[in-house]
């Protein structure tokens, strides 16, 4: 966790004390998503290393030492994915994501899967997002909640470990592998395409 690069989208701040707060607080490089800068800076009273975006939300960016700021133009693509790709210049690989969610859920449901587009995780309040393309194992509590978000119905899965087995599931739809759980301490999935995979807790 010590070398880990994070990057604060601007939606719901993470709560004091859960997992991505504590992934915030101790990440060495943190990467604003352009007004998550203010609430970094009045929550946990520390400058990140970027701030990156169009900066029609920032507040109190200013410039400073030790803070690059970043500013894309560019408006086919959200604060989010540009975080994304500012941290892939920089040779910051596999940066973890908190506060992708919250406040509205069409920005969201977006994050979500650009972040699966860049391999990337998610982790909020609740849960986390984790890409997953090949075979992956989890260690999980019993009954944890699984659910699976396929965006390419070609995607075929296989399962170990969830009450109801993905084996043989077409994709006919986006959401149609959601609301599963876990059967014991372990569930191994392998998907031939990239899916998003949500894990409770």
């Amino acid at each position: 966790m010590e070398n880990r690069t994070v990057i604060l989208a601007n939606g719901e701040f993470p709560k004091r004390g859960g997992a991505a707060w504590k992934l915030l607080a101790a990440a060495t490089r943190v990467v604003c998503c352009d007004g998550a800068a203010d609430a970094y800076r009045r929550r946990l009273g520390k400058w990140p290393a970027a701030v990156v975006g169009d900066f029609d939300s920032a507040v109190g960016i200013r410039p400073c030492r030790g803070v690059e700021v970043v500013h894309f133009t560019d408006q086919d693509t959200n604060d989010l994915e540009k975080a994304i790709v500012f941290c892939a210049m920089r040779g910051w690989k596999n940066p973890t994501i908190v506060g992708a969610t919250g406040k509205r859920e069409d920005h969201a449901l977006g994050n979500v899967f650009r972040a699966l587009d860049y391999s990337c995780e998610i982790v909020t309040d609740t849960g986390r997002f984790v890409p997953v393309c090949g075979t992956v194992t989890f260690k999980v509590a019993k009954s944890t909640a699984v659910s699976i978000f396929a965006p390419d119905p070609r995607t075929r899965m296989t399962s170990k470990g969830l009450e109801w087995p993905l084996d043989g599931v077409k994709f006919k739809n986006l959401y149609c592998a959601t609301l599963n759980r876990a059967t014991g301490s372990r569930v191994t999935l392998t998907a031939t395409r990239p899916v998003s995979v949500y894990l409770e807790g």
